[in-house]
């Protein structure tokens, strides 16, 4: 390598270079002199040209005047082509003097010259046409001395002016051009003089000013090479033309693993991984680099002992002062650990997304295992306790190739974990504790296994790194997750631990909350197979007591109070029970409407005699106004249950009062049930809770009931696709509105079913 110039060096060649500059000047100046007067020569000798061409223009139209004049009297064809040919070097002319005479007036003037031209040209052909078709001697002699002759004087008077205009842009050129040259000697001698004195000021600026320039020079390049070889978190480095390491900061040995002396001179492309080497990436990358003057890619790099890593690298391009590549910088940042937090958080949210997407803990446990296919290991297996504890049986698995897959599955069924293995799936479920193991030896992974045939299985599959993490919920044991990695660079390391702790509670808390949902729904079932085993004896009693209060019994009027007081109370058990049953099957998303046309005010009466004797006991009068014929296609024994309990309702809270009962039109396809007491009222607060579960008002100072009747009639309603609200205003009672849609009255069934039939 050449060695730098010194400061005296420097400065003696500055002054010879202040020396050469001067005589430079000079030069230039004599140069320029030169050049002036070769361009003033040149433009005269244009000038000169357009007035030739504009002589020839002119003999070219004389020509073809002679020719066409003597075509038209005598029509021989000799003077026909020699007009033609006239006319054709006139038009060639033309074109030549107007591609180089653009500025005014010589283009007006020129432009002038062809429209006249033309005209002649116009009149010519009149002229022929006239002696072709038979016209005497005498008149075509009339023609030409006329219209023809008239046209040849314009065009003649337009070549005047445009010759004369030229004769005159010629001799001003000429008078321009002594004029220049004598301003262009005495402005090259005054740049001679400054050029001479501007040399002389920038020697002594060389010999004044260089110093502390090259001090600062020199103390920049100190800080430079300071701050590069200061930067540890970035590989910084040159690169020649070739692409060959000229230079290596700490940065790059702590991130690539070379020593400078060791990496000096080698190729870029050491640092890629074999694939993208026979792909050619490097040599692709430093092309882009050389074609936009710049680079920016993220990608996989290696380091010196084989381990890959995601590198974030800027290719910038260096030239030299001629705008010639020199070589190449290189910034490299080691960003793998950010991305694999990004990543880690994206995996975090989709795992999350899952967990509340799938309420199947086979589908959730599946779908979780793939999310970890590739990108955290290259096979995931998840292992589940039964639930006894005792065994622990394959639940999920994947693999990013598909027949290591099926070979994982064939292994793990035909397999179990052995117990007494040093380390291993039962390990982590005795001690509760993540397994890690990054670099797993054959040694190793035969002490893990069952035998020479699991071993032999699974080394089908590979195993270089393996992870396993139990699933944890409070201190029981659901299950291990297993991640394994097949290639030798990639490795499962503490930060994969951490990541795939956390996604592992998460799957256990979801696995149990899913079995406790799952005990849920049955201990709903359970309810509603109760409520529906208890309401058969229950309607049975009912059927009995009804039977005996109709009996003549001893003991007369008290016998049958008795028996009243008792059907009411069956009557209130099996309306709670209904409640129950329709309470589960909604619970569960199993209620289903039996429709067939209804007629509301009939079903309405029938539920007001079944409470008459109730009303009575009460002090509580009921008063119908039903406008029959309203009907539709609804489910008879779900309304009947919305009615009894409105009447139920009304009957409780307002004891001593008359109970009104409407049922109208509401529009042209709805109907309109209304159940109005005049008991306490419901206050403001509670108006907007009482259709929800389990909410109940006071009656009487007391709690009654569980509080789903309300919330079962505005389940049902809602679910004939009808709506139901209150009115209340406390101490005025309470006015329950129901609106349900109407699809046929009884006059268009009447219609529908034909004329009646008489036997």
């Amino acid at each position: 390598m050449a060695r730098p110039w010194t400061f005296a060096q420097r400065a003696g060649a500055g002054f010879i270079v202040s020396l050469l500059v001067a005589l430079v000047l000079a030069g230039t100046s004599v140069v320029a002199l030169l050049s002036v007067r070769a361009n003033h020569k040149a433009r005269i000798l244009e000038l000169s040209r357009d007035v030739l061409d504009i002589k020839h223009l002119e003999r070219t139209f004389n020509d073809k005047v002679v020719s066409g004049r003597a075509y038209a009297l005598s029509g021989d064809s000799f003077f026909a082509q020699d007009m033609s040919v006239a006319r054709e070097r006139f038009i060639a002319t033309y074109e030549s003097l107007n591609s180089r005479l653009g500025d005014e007036p010589m283009a007006t003037l020129l432009e002038a010259v062809s429209h006249a031209e033309l005209e002649h040209e116009e009149a010519v052909q009149a002229l022929i046409m006239e002696r072709e078709d038979g016209v005497p001697r005498q008149r075509l002699e009339q023609i030409f001395d006329g219209h023809v002759a008239d046209t040849r004087r314009r065009a003649v008077n337009s070549l005047r002016a445009l010759h004369q205009h030229s004769e005159a842009r010629l001799s001003q050129g000429i008078h321009e051009s002594l004029a220049t040259d004598r301003s262009a000697l005495g402005l090259s001698l005054f740049a001679g003089s400054l050029g001479l004195a501007g040399a002389t000021m920038l020697a002594w600026t060389l010999t004044r000013r260089l110093r502390p320039i090259q001090q600062e020079a020199e103390a920049n390049a100190e800080r430079f090479q300071l701050l590069v070889e200061g930067v540890r978190d970035y590989a910084l480095f040159l690169l020649d033309s070739r692409g060959r390491v000229e230079s290596w900061n700490p940065g790059a040995e702590r991130i690539m693993g070379y020593r400078e002396d060791e990496i000096l001179g080698q190729p870029s492309s050491l640092f890629y991984p074999p694939d993208a080497v026979v792909a050619g990436i490097s040599g692709k990358d430093l092309e882009r680099a050389s074609r936009d003057g710049r680079l920016h890619t993220e990608g996989w790099r290696v380091r010196k002992d084989g381990s890959r890593y995601l590198a974030d690298v800027s290719i910038t391009v260096l030239q030299d002062g001629r705008g010639r590549p020199r070589g190449f910088a290189m910034v490299t940042r080691d960003i793998t650990e950010r991305r694999r937090a990004e990543r880690t958080q994206q995996l975090l949210a989709e795992a999350g997304g899952l967990f509340h997407q799938f309420q199947d803990p086979d589908q959730t446990v599946a779908e979780l295992t793939r999310i970890m296919v590739p990108e955290v290991a290259d096979a995931c297996l998840l292992y589940l306790a039964t639930p006894d504890g005792s065994d622990l049986w394959p639940r999920a698995i994947a693999h990013a190739v598909p027949e290591k897959e099926q070979w994982l599955w064939d292994s793990a069924r035909r397999f179990p974990p052995p117990r007494d293995a040093q380390w291993g799936i039962w390990q982590v479920m005795r001690t509760g504790r993540s397994e890690l193991i990054s670099d797993v030896s054959p040694e190793t992974l035969s002490q893990g296994l069952g035998g020479p045939e699991h071993l032999s299985s699974v080394e089908k599959v590979g195993v270089r790194s393996y992870l396993a993490v139990p699933l944890r919920v409070g201190q029981q044991m659901r299950g291990v997750f297993v991640l394994l990695t097949s290639s030798p660079e990639r490795r499962l390391t503490v930060a994969d631990q951490v990541f795939v702790e956390e996604v592992a509670g998460r799957a256990a808390l979801a696995l149990d909350n899913a079995r406790l949902w799952s005990e849920a729904q049955e201990a709903v079932e359970l309810i509603g197979v109760a409520a529906h085993d208890l309401g058969n004896p229950l309607n049975t009693l009912q059927l009995l007591l009804h039977r005996l209060q109709g009996l003549e019994l001893t003991g007369g009027q008290k016998a049958r109070s008795g028996l009243a007081a008792a059907l009411r109370q069956t009557q209130r058990l099996g309306q709670l029970l209904h409640n129950l049953l329709d309470l589960s099957r909604l619970s569960s998303g199993k209620l289903t409407l039996d429709v067939a046309p209804v007629d509301l005010a009939e079903l309405v009466h029938e539920v007001a005699e079944r409470f008459s004797e109730q009303a009575a006991d009460a002090g509580c009068k009921l008063e119908l106004d039903m406008e029959p014929g309203l009907v539709g296609r609804w489910d008879r024994l779900r309304l009947d249950r919305v009615v009894t309990n409105l009447l139920s309702n009304a009957l409780k809270f307002g004891k001593g009062h008359p109970v009104e009962i409407q049922v109208e039109p509401a529009g042209m396809a709805r109907a309109r049930l209304v159940v109005r007491d005049h008991g306490e009222g419901i206050a403001p607060e509670a108006q907007r809770r009482i259709f929800e579960r389990f909410e109940r008002e006071l009656s009487g100072g007391k709690h009654s009931g569980f509080g789903l009747g309300l919330y079962i009639v505005r389940q049902l309603v809602e679910a004939h696709g009808g709506t139901i609200r209150v009115e209340s205003v406390p101490g005025e009672g309470a006015t329950f509105t129901v609106e349900l849609p109407l699809y046929l009255r009884s006059a268009d069934l009447r219609d529908a079913a034909g004329p009646p039939m008489h036997s």
